[in-house]
């Protein structure tokens, strides 16, 4: 799916499309092939000839729906991610270390 390559996937039990790929997510941009195999020249055609690939489209859509968009990267992403809740913990442990201190001096006599 990454590649953006065609991919097939069988429907053996030969549902229509559209309930096909409502069962199952990553059929949105794959070629299905019936039991049948009738589709397969049209499979073939678009693994030979890359300008007669019309879901092509489906499968950019789909990519960045499972795996989110190309801007930032995925791991630009995750390390924001990493970096963020890094500092809410540095953040969260600091309370951790003020609040007794607080504590003790509320409770502190007035002289």
């Amino acid at each position: 799916m990454a590649s953006l390559k065609p991919y097939v996937l069988t429907n053996a039990r030969d549902l229509p499309d559209e309930e096909f790929r409502a069962a199952y997510t990553t059929a949105g941009g794959a070629y299905l092939l019936d039991r049948a195999c009738t589709r397969l020249p049209e499979i073939l055609r678009s693994v030979r000839e890359p300008r007669h690939d019309p879901m092509a489209p489906q499968r950019r859509t789909l990519k960045e729906y499972v795996l989110g968009p190309d801007r930032p990267t995925s791991m630009e992403r995750f390390n924001t991610a990493v970096n963020d809740l890094a500092d809410k913990a540095v953040a969260e442990r600091a309370e951790d270390l003020v609040a007794p201190v607080a504590h003790v001096a509320q409770h502190e006599p007035v002289a």
